[in-house]
């Protein structure tokens, strides 16, 4: 669960769905937060599209109590997920340092190689950059999370 081309299509499918619900690229701090949600199983699975993000906050603070912890443990990881997108040529950086998914580039399917865990990492992914792009400011998601950059 912790390679680079898995963790990778974690956040390439929460970049693209961030992007196409929030109309602007992905704000790069906020990408530290996306596998500390989605690779801790509890936390994953209590994720649903049809609450939205401060509900759940408040419904699942007991999944938060280490969550600051699991996003410093997940740093390296999500860098070198980062770093592997960029390289393939599946997002890129713009000009004022948020993520974007190559335009050009072909979709990554959800569904190829994927057994049911995989599926529901990156269906869980794309409902968490929703839940993002609705949240307003980067601050409040962060706070909200109970997290510091």
């Amino acid at each position: 669960m912790l390679n680079p081309a898995f963790c990778g299509r974690m956040l390439y499918g929460a970049i693209r769905a961030y992007s196409e619900e929030a109309q602007r690229d992905f704000p790069f701090p906020l990408v530290y937060l996306v596998l500390p949600l989605l690779l801790h199983k509890a936390t994953r699975q209590s994720i649903s599209s049809r609450t939205q993000f401060l509900i759940w906050q408040q419904q699942n603070e007991h999944r938060l109590v280490h969550f600051a912890e699991r996003t410093r443990q997940l740093v390296k990881i999500t860098n070198e997920a980062i770093e592997f997108l960029l390289q393939t040529g599946y997002i890129l950086v713009n000009e004022s340092g948020e993520l974007a998914a190559v335009p050009t580039k072909r979709a990554l399917n959800k569904t190829k190689f994927a057994d049911d865990e995989v599926k529901e990492c990156v269906n869980k992914s794309e409902h968490i950059a929703r839940w993002f792009a609705r949240a307003g400011k980067v601050e409040t998601i962060y706070i909200g999370l109970g997290v510091r950059p």
